[in-house]
C-alpha cells in the first residue's frame, strides 16, 4: 500500500498544523483500490503510529468523515459525499457541462461521463456520471481517479493543449496495452490527438475496455482544457458513424453552454 509522506516517515517537512496534516493523511489513505481498512492497516497506509491513527479515526467517525463497520473496519463517511457533491457542483466545469450532460443522457440513452483534469499530477477524476439503464459495469464509477492514458477522454483533453505541450506530456505517459487495439505508440497517439484537434472530438472503439466505444469532447475554461464530456456504451450500439454524430452534437451543446455563461472578470 502507498503511504502518504508524514513528518515521522522521513518525507519532506510540511508547514501547517500537524493534527490537520495527520487527519488528512488518514483520509488520503483511502482510494478505489483500498476503500476499507482495519486500524493497523490504516495506520500503515497513513504512515502514522497506531495510537495516533485511532484517536484521529474516532474524531473523524464522530464528525461523519469516516464510518466504522461491524467488523471494526473503517470506510469513508457520508459527510465526504455531501462535501464532494458541493465541490463537483460549483466548479466552472460543472456549470459548463451540467446542461449538456442532462441533454445527452435524454437524447442518446447512453452513459455520459464528465472528467476533470488535475494538471499538477496529470490525473483524471470522474466528477459526473449519468448512467443509462443498460450501462456496462466496467465503465468508470463516479469519483474514480486515474492517470492520463490512451482513451478518448485523455485524447480529447490533450487535444486542447498547444501541440508542443501535448508532445511533452505524451512522451512521459505510460501507455498500457489494455486491449489488443490499444494505442501504445506515442507517435500514433500524437496523430490521433491531431485528428481530434482537427474535428473537435476523440473517438475510441474497444481501445480502453473491450466491447466499449466512446466519444469525448474537451471542455475549455479560460483557453485551457479543464476536462472532457464523453458518451460511452457498448460497441455494438455505437458504430463509428454514430460516434462522429455524437461528437458533433456534444460540441454543439458545450458551445451553447459556453456562450450562455456570463463573462468572467478580466
Amino acid at each position: 500500500m502507498n503511504a502518504s509522506p508524514s513528518p515521522t516517515s522521513g518525507g519532506p517537512r510540511r508547514r501547517g498544523v500537524q493534527s490537520v496534516d495527520r487527519a488528512l493523511d488518514v483520509l488520503g489513505a483511502f482510494s478505489a483500490a483500498h476503500p476499507r481498512f482495519q486500524l493497523s492497516e490504516l495506520a500503515e497506509a497513513a504512515g502514522l503510529p497506531k495510537a495516533s491513527t485511532h484517536r484521529i479515526a474516532v474524531t473523524l467517525v464522530d464528525r461523519g468523515f469516516l464510518r466504522q463497520e461491524a467488523d471494526g473496519a473503517y470506510v469513508l463517511g457520508n459527510r465526504l459525499l455531501e462535501l464532494g457533491s458541493l465541490v463537483s457542483a460549483t466548479t466552472a466545469l460543472a456549470h459548463l457541462t451540467q446542461g449538456a450532460a442532462e441533454e445527452l443522457i435524454r437524447s442518446t440513452g447512453e452513459t455520459v461521463l464528465v472528467a476533470e483534469i488535475d494538471w499538477r499530477d496529470r490525473s483524471l477524476l470522474i466528477t459526473g456520471k449519468r448512467e443509462a439503464p443498460h450501462s456496462p459495469e466496467t465503465l468508470s464509477p463516479l469519483g474514480r481517479r486515474s492517470v492520463l492514458a490512451n482513451g478518448c477522454i485523455s485524447r480529447a483533453i490533450l487535444s486542447g493543449l498547444p501541440r508542443e505541450e501535448g508532445e511533452e506530456i505524451v512522451a512521459r505517459l505510460a501507455l498500457a496495452q489494455r486491449t489488443p487495439v490499444s494505442v501504445t505508440d506515442p507517435a500514433t497517439l500524437l496523430r490521433e490527438i491531431d485528428t481530434c484537434r482537427r474535428y473537435g472530438y476523440a473517438i475510441e472503439i474497444n481501445e480502453f475496455i473491450p466491447g466499449i466505444a466512446g466519444v469525448a469532447v474537451p471542455v475549455m475554461v479560460a483557453g485551457r482544457p479543464a476536462g472532457a464530456v464523453a458518451v460511452c456504451g457498448q460497441s455494438a450500439r455505437m458504430p463509428r458513424r454514430r460516434l462522429e454524430a455524437l461528437g458533433t452534437h456534444i460540441k454543439y451543446l458545450l458551445g451553447r453552454a459556453s456562450a450562455a455563461q456570463p463573462p468572467g472578470p478580466p
